[in-house]
């Protein structure tokens, strides 16, 4: 089983030899503004016996958790009730790391083998592929870029999550706008042409604002993700994360990979927001190599990093 908490999600999921059976989760919707941690981990903790018990059909092998990356708050929710949970059933604890499992469940759901990875959500952009163990080629040296597409909507007055809100308004745009384009050798700046287009506002129409923000932005990290497949040698790349499941984002990337001769995958919508099932399966993983610990030892780190595996630093 898998606990999902790092943000605004909570949620559960259940694997059996290695197939994903369940996928249960509950979402925090903030009244205005992003997400404030506290209130979120208000959220899953009110919410996690409602979620969990249509997991627990019977006991588990295992409890995996969310250990990071991720909100401090929420961290600790999915970390206790791991705890508790593994002491009620006396079973082993598996530490997952977050950013690990949406590659991991990304893998499992295309059929991807060895690719570059995008890995783009409200706190991540990376731009990742496998050599001994994940790796970065390129991210973001700000904030991340569904962080900046939900701040565009919410100066729109558009409620979170804003990037879907924004995606539909970008498809009425009449025309283009030029914006900054910040790429700085592999990695990326979001921040300028954020505050470019929230200065554009009441001046431009909204449309042409979303619209000429994506075209910048998406066209930034697909020039990134193009010269990381150059660079690696790889002839596959995957998306994964909450921003994956925007189309015209998924469309650019398709004729990029087009143009190179290398095949396109996208983790499907039920896995490219935070679920559980996807904790779940990277825990599956990982217990199937005794990476486990005992309930008293679980931890959670909020800026675990990609390329550490949870239960290295807890050893």
């Amino acid at each position: 089983m898998g606990i999902e908490s790092t943000a605004h999600t909570f949620g559960v999921g259940v694997v059996e030899d290695g197939e994903i059976i369940l996928n249960e989760r509950k979402a925090y919707e903030p009244k205005e503004g992003g997400i404030h941690p506290r209130e979120a981990a208000e959220h899953h903790a009110n919410c996690a016996w409602e979620v969990l018990k249509r997991a627990l059909t019977k006991k588990p092998d295992y409890i995996a958790y969310s250990a990071g990356p991720g909100l401090g708050p929420c961290l600790r929710i999915g970390t206790l009730v791991a705890r508790y949970l593994g002491i009620r059933f006396n079973v082993p604890l598996v530490p997952v790391n977050h950013a690990i499992a949406h590659i991991e469940v990304g893998l499992k759901t295309t059929g991807a083998r060895d690719p570059v990875v995008v890995y783009i959500s409200g706190g991540n952009t990376m731009v990742l592929a496998y050599r001994e163990r994940w790796r970065v080629f390129g991210e973001t040296l700000d904030i991340a870029l569904g962080n900046a597409l939900d701040k565009l909507a919410r100066k729109m007055g558009l409620a979170h999550p804003g990037g879907p809100k924004l995606e539909k308004l970008a498809e009425k745009a009449r025309k283009w706008i030029d914006m900054p384009y910040v790429v700085k050798g592999m990695d990326l700046s979001y921040s300028g042409i954020l505050t470019f287009a929230v200065n554009l506002l009441g001046k431009e129409r909204n449309e042409d604002i979303a619209y000429s923000f994506q075209e910048h932005a998406f066209a930034m990290l697909v020039e990134v993700a193009e010269r990381a497949l150059a660079h690696v040698g790889k002839d596959e790349l995957l998306l994964v994360g909450g921003v994956a499941q925007n189309r015209r984002l998924k469309e650019m990337f398709e004729v990029m990979c087009r143009e190179r001769g290398a095949k396109f995958f996208a983790v499907p919508p039920e896995f490219a927001g935070d679920n559980g099932a996807m904790i779940a399966y990277s825990g599956y993983l990982r217990a199937r190599k005794g990476e486990v610990i005992p309930p008293e030892k679980a931890k959670y780190w909020q800026k675990l990093r990609v390329e550490e595996e949870a239960i290295e630093r807890i050893k």
